[in-house]
């Protein structure tokens, strides 16, 4: 008896061969095809993340010179107000001064006055006291 020869294995061939196919044409090729695009949006990705990157290190410098110059502003302008006030106090100074030693003339020429007045006085009341006091030691009324 003579047997066929084993044909299967040339059916596990053409099984692979079609599959491969199938597999390569609703698999392989669109697997291939999203992962090129996902690695061409990664590079360009990449490539918009450096010059945002650039762009966004550009801004920070011109932000801080920008700043820095405001500050340079602000302590000049801080500096002329702060002489601006130390003239206005030596002024304010000055006229407290002023008024301070008008206020003190004033008063030592009040004083001046009151004192011829009073020691004009003095001598009227201590002959007047005097007086009274030799009335009453003397006990008796003297004659003008």
């Amino acid at each position: 008896m003579i047997k066929l020869p084993d044909v299967t294995m040339i059916y596990v061939v053409i099984s692979f061969v079609i599959a491969y196919a199938i597999l390569k044409r609703y698999l392989f090729v669109p697997l291939g095809a999203i992962l090129d695009e996902r690695e061409r949006e990664s590079r360009e990705a990449e490539s918009i993340h450096a010059e945002t990157r650039a762009k966004l290190d550009a801004a920070l410098a011109q932000a801080e010179e920008s700043l820095s110059e405001a500050r340079r502003e602000a302590l000049k302008a801080r500096e002329e107000l702060r002489a601006q006030g130390h003239a206005q106090l030596e002024k304010r100074l000055a006229e407290a001064t002023a008024a301070a030693a008008a206020s003190v003339e004033s008063a030592s020429q009040e004083i001046e006055k009151r004192e011829r007045v009073l020691s004009g006085q003095l001598g009227e009341g201590a002959r007047g006291l005097a007086r009274t006091l030799a009335e009453k030691i003397l006990g008796r009324t003297l004659a003008a």
